[in-house]
């Protein structure tokens, strides 16, 4: 909540014409548009953060707003694959600054020193990191609530639920309010929200995209492998997603 009242006014008002169109683009014309200087990093983060803060309001789906923080340190390159994309982080990865609390109170007030690996990947690779999302407590759950959060509820009907665990994601989705979500997948947390809300997920084998820095849901469960995988609305910005993360080697990130 402080998060949110904290935000600048802009990001409650109507979109502009410029954000709409931006907001309107394939993830491939997105990454074109900002190299060839039709719009700002800063006109980027205003056209998802309006929609991010709407689907917010809407379906309780974000634990961490860093809008205008996500241009603190970028520096964007023409040649990165992912340059100016909006991605959002389910809260059980490390984003250096933030909480990562997956869903426990004992955690609150604790933000990551260092950036998982998959989040440095996707910030050399030129993406905005600029919201994380909710999930159940300790990640165990077909909805996503905890008493932290609270409920984050189905973007069509609020009386149903988002899926889990990375339902935050799912619901943001959506309602646009990002152009990729991180999220992560043993047995059915992408997967299941994605279709209780009508967006794509594809779980990823296991080593594909860097895990390091991805906290476990309990204690004694760091053998289990967690599998970072991605979600998108659009099927061809998942599959182009996929392509472009590709060019920067993914599976050598653990190592890093």
């Amino acid at each position: 909540k402080d998060r949110v009242d904290a935000l600048s006014p802009v990001y409650g008002v109507p979109h502009t014409d410029l954000e709409s169109k931006i907001h309107g683009l394939s993830l491939s014309h997105l990454v074109d548009g900002y190299a060839e200087g039709h719009f700002s990093g800063y006109d980027i983060i205003r056209a998802y953060g309006k929609r991010a803060l709407a689907a917010h309001n809407a379906t309780n789906c974000l634990t961490d707003l860093i809008f205008d923080d996500a241009l603190t340190g970028w520096d964007p390159d023409t040649k990165q694959p992912l340059l100016g994309v909006p991605i959002s982080i389910k809260d059980c990865i490390n984003v250096q600054g933030c909480d990562t609390t997956v869903g426990y109170s004992r955690n609150v007030r604790r933000p990551a020193a260092r950036d998982a690996a998959i989040v440095r990947l996707l910030r050399d690779a030129g993406a905005l990191v600029y919201a994380k999302t909710t999930n159940p407590t300790g990640l165990f759950g077909c909805e996503t609530f905890s008493d932290l959060f609270g409920y984050t509820s189905n973007p069509y009907n609020a009386a149903f639920a988002a899926g889990g665990s990375t339902g935050g994601g799912a619901a943001l989705l959506a309602y646009r309010g990002s152009k990729i979500e991180i999220g992560t997948d043993i047995g059915g947390s992408l997967r299941a929200p994605a279709h209780w809300c009508g967006v794509y997920g594809m779980k990823a084998s296991v080593g594909r995209f860097p895990g390091e820095g991805c906290v476990s849901c309990s204690p004694g469960l760091e053998g289990i492998q967690i599998i970072t995988s991605p979600m998108a609305h659009d099927l061809a910005d998942l599959e182009e997603f996929w392509k472009r993360m590709m060019q920067m080697q993914p599976w050598k990130y653990d190592r890093v």
